[in-house]
C-alpha cells in the first residue's frame, strides 16, 4: 500500500462528551499509521456557511464548536502535521465570498491548505484567492467521465473524487486513470447503484445539507432493502476486489462509520495485509446497513468472487429473461451462515421467502430502518 493512501474521515465535534482532549487524542491515535494516509478529511463547525450532512450538536454552541474546531487545526500545525482537508460541499446559498473570507479568517492561517469542493464557481474562488490551494473534486458533484473530469481540472482541481458508482464500472475508472486524472475512490459506500435519490434536486442530501428530517430514503423502502439484489449492486467492493483496481486509483476514501476513524483504519490495513475473511457489514457505509446489522448480520466477503462482479456490472436486473438466479443464490448462502437470518427463519409463521431476506416484522415501522 506504499503507492496508494487512504483518506480518513475524522470530525472533531462528533464524540466530545466532556473530554477537552478528544480532537488532539484522535490525532495522536492515527499518527501510528501516518505513512497509510494521504489526508484527513473535516467538516466546517459552522452550518450556515457549510453543513456536514452530520446530525448537529444541540449541546455545542457555535463558538463551542468554533473554537473546538480551531484548536484541533491549531494542535495539528504545531505537533502531527497531518494534511487536513476541510470539505465544503452541502453549501446553503451562493455567496461565495463568505465563504471564502471565513476561509482566509479560520482555516487557512492554521495551516489548511487542501479543500473538497464539488462547486466550480467555489473553486474559482478559492483558487483566485489561495493560488497554493490543493483542491480535490467531490463525489457529489457526480462527475463521472474523462470530459467531466477535464472541466474540474481546468478549474484547477487536482485530484478527483467521481460519483460513488464508479467502483462498479472499473471501465470508466481505467479510461480516467489513462487520460492521467488522479483519483480518490470511495471503496465501501454501499449506497445502490445509480441511486435516484443521489442525483435528485431535492433527494436526502438536500434534506441532510439542511438537518432536516426525512424518511423518504429509496434505500430505506422495504421492498428496496429487503432484495438483495440492490445491495450485492451496491457501490462496494471487497479487499480483495480493490486490490484488482488498485492500478487505477491513487487515494482510498474509507467512509465513515460508527467506530473511531482510528479503528477502521486499523482494521482495514490489518486484512489488507492478511487477506483475512470478514464481515462486509462492518465496512459498509449506507442507510440500509442499520437493517443488514439488524437482520442479516453476517455477509462473508469470500462470498464475492470475480464471476459475482464480473455479473453484477452489467447486470440490469432482468433475472427472468437471463435465467439468473445469481443474488437469490447468494442470500439463500448468507442466510445459512448467519444466526439471525436462522433465527428469524425459525420465528416466520410463513413459507421462507426466496427473493428477500428474513426480516424482523416488530422493527419494520421503527423511525427510519424499513419504513
Amino acid at each position: 500500500m506504499k503507492k496508494t493512501q487512504l483518506t480518513v474521515g475524522f470530525s472533531p465535534l462528533q464524540t466530545i462528551d466532556g473530554d477537552q482532549n478528544f480532537a488532539s487524542d484522535g490525532l495522536k491515535n492515527l499518527e501510528q499509521y501516518k505513512d497509510f494516509i494521504y489526508d484527513i478529511h473535516f467538516p466546517h463547525y459552522n452550518p450556515q456557511i457549510c453543513a456536514s450532512g452530520r446530525e448537529l450538536r444541540s449541546d455545542l454552541s457555535l463558538n463551542d464548536a468554533r473554537r473546538i474546531t480551531l484548536d484541533m487545526l491549531q494542535w495539528n500545525l504545531e505537533n502531527s502535521g497531518f494534511r487536513l482537508t476541510l470539505v465544503l460541499n452541502y453549501l446553503l446559498h451562493n455567496n461565495y465570498k463568505v465563504i471564502v473570507d471565513d476561509f482566509a479568517r479560520d482555516f487557512y492561517p492554521r495551516g489548511v491548505r487542501s479543500v473538497v469542493v464539488a462547486n466550480l464557481d467555489l473553486i474559482k474562488c478559492l483558487k483566485d484567492r489561495f493560488p497554493d490551494l490543493h483542491i480535490q473534486g467531490s463525489c457529489l458533484s457526480n462527475r463521472i467521465t474523462e470530459e467531466e473530469l477535464a472541466e474540474e481540472q481546468r478549474e484547477g482541481v487536482e485530484i478527483h473524487n467521481p460519483a460513488v458508482h464508479i467502483i462498479r464500472m472499473p471501465e470508466q475508472l481505467k479510461r480516467n486513470a489513462n487520460a492521467g486524472f488522479r483519483q480518490k475512490i470511495i471503496i465501501f459506500e454501499g449506497c445502490l447503484h445509480h441511486c435516484p435519490d443521489e442525483s435528485a434536486e431535492h433527494g436526502h442530501r438536500w434534506y441532510l445539507a439542511r438537518s432536516l428530517p426525512y424518511n423518504q430514503d429509496f434505500c430505506l423502502k422495504t421492498k428496496i432493502a429487503t432484495d438483495p439484489r440492490y445491495f450485492f449492486k451496491a457501490n462496494w467492493v471487497t479487499i480483495r476486489r480493490l486490490k484488482q483496481l488498485l492500478p487505477y486509483i491513487d487515494v482510498i476514501k474509507l467512509p465513515r462509520s460508527f467506530q473511531t476513524p482510528e479503528y477502521n483504519l486499523k482494521n482495514f490495513i490489518h486484512l489488507y495485509k492478511t487477506d483475512t475473511q470478514y464481515n462486509i457489514i462492518d465496512f459498509l457505509g449506507a442507510g440500509y446497513q442499520a437493517h443488514l446489522a439488524r437482520d442479516v448480520g453476517w455477509i462473508p466477503s469470500d462470498l464475492f468472487d470475480d464471476r459475482f462482479y464480473e455479473t453484477t456490472e452489467n447486470c440490469q436486473m432482468d433475472c427472468a429473461q437471463r435465467r439468473c438466479t445469481l443474488c437469490f443464490d447468494l442470500m439463500n448462502q448468507i442466510k445459512r451462515l448467519s444466526y439471525k437470518q436462522k433465527r428469524l427463519g425459525k420465528r416466520s409463521r410463513h413459507n421462507h421467502s426466496t427473493t428477500s431476506w428474513n426480516v424482523e416484522k416488530n422493527w419494520r415501522s421503527h423511525g427510519r430502518i424499513i419504513p
